[in-house]
């Protein structure tokens, strides 16, 4: 795992600290030493290294709605990965989740990611093979696009009125042409579900896919979409026509495109929404996201 950005106060009473408080008592549960943690990642989840244990935990909010279930999913579904050979993070052998002090904690094999940050093109096989995998054995999570998006709007505490009712009408706008007019053309079944190229390792043994929180049975055309939506984060368009010879198949010439691009655009606000109120890079990254989807222009956006 990689080193990033760090962003809540670490101040008493702070979520970090309440984080790292959690961290402790969810490592007691399962028999952990939490000792000596170096944080990896505070964002849209807390990221802990333990490296004496040689395991990664990571800390979700618990009231977050739907997301014991879908922590389970993601142990459950990369545990079979394991089992098909696939290459993806390991979860530990331990029983999970745990809910500890107002968190969800989930814990995994560390891998030590060497050298430069993964190409997109280097995705296109790894999701290719995950797509002709068999048939997962057991019951997975529908995709549902507009669930979390909606709940981070209606929760967002630095919205005005005015943004979360166009926030609200961009996603009955899109639900309505997502559900009524786009055909799929490729079959449905496992996705990732947040599938780009910051969510790969590499280490010595090759490349490994990462953070299968939002893994689901959906159409595979919304593990493509994030990929070439890049453009947003800076990503060339030889980037994007590498990743699409790679995987087989180009998204942007299916019809249905521009629905799933406008659809991961409004997903992406989910993670500053819900961190705006406590984080001024958030807070200032939402106001430029925002003010660029209501003027309908291509401004780049930034990453956290």
């Amino acid at each position: 795992m990689r080193a990033a950005r760090m962003s809540v106060s670490q101040g008493p009473g702070s979520l970090l600290t309440q984080a790292a408080v959690a961290l402790g008592h969810a490592c007691r549960e399962v028999g952990l030493d939490g000792a000596g943690p170096v944080l990896l990642r505070d964002f849209a989840g807390t990221v802990y290294h333990l490296p004496a244990q040689g395991v990664v935990v990571r800390l979700a909010q618990a009231a977050t709605p739907g997301r014991f279930d879908r922590l389970a999913t993601s142990v459950r579904v990369t545990r079979w990965l394991a089992e098909q050979g696939f290459p993806a993070v390991r979860p530990l052998n331990v029983k999970q989740p745990v809910v500890a002090e107002g968190f969800l904690a989930s814990f995994w094999r560390h891998e030590e990611h060497i050298g430069p940050l993964p190409d997109p093109a280097q995705l296109g096989p790894l999701l290719r093979r995950l797509h002709d995998l068999p048939p997962v054995p057991f019951e997975l999570p529908a995709h549902d696009p507009f669930g979390a998006v909606r709940q981070a709007i209606l929760a967002g505490q630095t919205l005005d009125e005015d943004d979360r009712r166009w926030l609200l009408d961009r996603c009955d706008s899109l639900a309505e042409a997502y559900y009524e007019r786009v055909e799929f053309a490729l079959p449905y079944g496992l996705t990732h579900g947040d599938a780009h190229h910051r969510n790969m390792i590499r280490t010595l043994g090759g490349f490994l896919l990462c953070d299968w929180d939002e893994v689901c049975a959906g159409p595979r055309e919304i593990d493509l979409v994030p990929t070439l939506h890049g453009a947003r984060f800076g990503l060339t368009e030889r980037q994007r026509s590498n990743f699409s010879e790679a995987y087989g198949y180009d998204v942007t010439r299916w019809a249905g495109y521009p629905v799933l691009r406008d659809v991961r655009e409004l997903q992406t606000l989910s993670a500053v929404l819900r961190n705006a109120h406590h984080d001024p890079g958030a807070r200032e990254e939402l106001r430029n996201r925002l003010d660029s989807l209501r003027a309908g222009d291509d401004r780049l956006w930034h990453l956290f």
